[in-house]
């Protein structure tokens, strides 16, 4: 999965992301993007997506933690982040190489259960095609598993 095919999928770009100092810093490029809330996300380094996620929480919040807790596995803290995990991100962000965050609010649909966003469901749907890319290899990509 590439930025062509996150377009086709309506993500936008929102935010850069890089390593510094043993830390992953996130910048915000679009304020309004970022308060989204029930949305999907995915992270783009060197021209593939690498990370797909969620939030039901505004964006923002969800990237603030994130960050939070990727830098502390990074600085060899306690963190939920695992210590493979770690590893995958230092080497794909090494120093000065920058990635990018596309998200989108979830789709919005009526059942007869009422008008709800579909976030959840696209989330595992875009998971499984990260999965499927004959070009990445299972430690190229950072979700922790196949599924939601």
């Amino acid at each position: 999965m590439n930025a062509a095919k996150l377009a086709e999928y309506r993500l936008v770009p929102v935010a850069t992301c890089c390593i510094e100092d043993q830390k992953l810093k996130i910048e915000f490029t679009d304020l309004e993007a970022v308060k989204l809330e029930k949305c999907i996300y995915a992270f783009l380094i060197d021209g593939k997506v690498v990370r797909i996620g969620s939030s039901k929480a505004p964006l923002e919040k969800r990237l603030k933690s994130y960050e939070r807790d990727i830098s502390n596995a990074l600085a060899g803290k306690k963190s939920p982040a695992p210590a493979d995990e770690k590893e995958k991100w230092r080497k794909k962000l090494p120093a000065g190489k920058l990635g990018y965050i596309y998200a989108r609010e979830g789709s919005e649909v009526t059942t007869p259960l009422g008008i709800f966003r579909t976030y959840l469901d696209e989330e595992s749907l875009m998971i499984g095609e990260i999965f499927d890319d004959k070009d990445l290899t299972p430690d190229q990509i950072l979700n922790r598993n196949k599924h939601r």
